[in-house]
């Protein structure tokens, strides 16, 4: 990755955190929690894996991924629920900390029943 590419993308990052930023504060601030959203790492995760795994591995990590989705589901809710309480810090740290929990019961059910292979 040479130093134009990665200038790039550290403007598309920043230019997409402006456009949320700036959404939040019209009267359709309700769009940027879609935006927030956006896969951008998924994206740039998923380009490269497909480089570097068969499509047979690649669809076995995609579905694991459908699999996990619960576990971002218990981050925006711990958030939404401890906004207020906390400083957004601490709230963003108690978040990360349920998903961690709620990603590794995932992990640990498939182990154990091998729901994804």
């Amino acid at each position: 990755m040479n130093a134009p590419e990665l200038l790039l993308r550290f403007i598309a990052g920043g230019g997409l955190i402006v456009i949320i930023t700036l959404l939040a504060k019209t009267k359709y601030s309700f769009i940027s929690g879609v935006m927030v959203l956006f896969p951008a790492v998924t994206l740039v995760g998923y380009y490269f894996l497909s480089q570097s795994v068969g499509t047979i591995q690649l669809k076995t990590i995609t579905l694991f991924s459908i699999y996990a989705l619960p576990a971002t589901l218990i981050f925006l809710l711990v958030f939404y629920l401890l906004q207020g309480k906390y400083i957004v810090i601490y709230t963003l740290l108690f978040s990360v900390v349920a998903w961690f929990i709620a990603a590794s019961v995932l992990i640990i059910i498939n182990h154990y029943l091998k729901i994804v292979n």
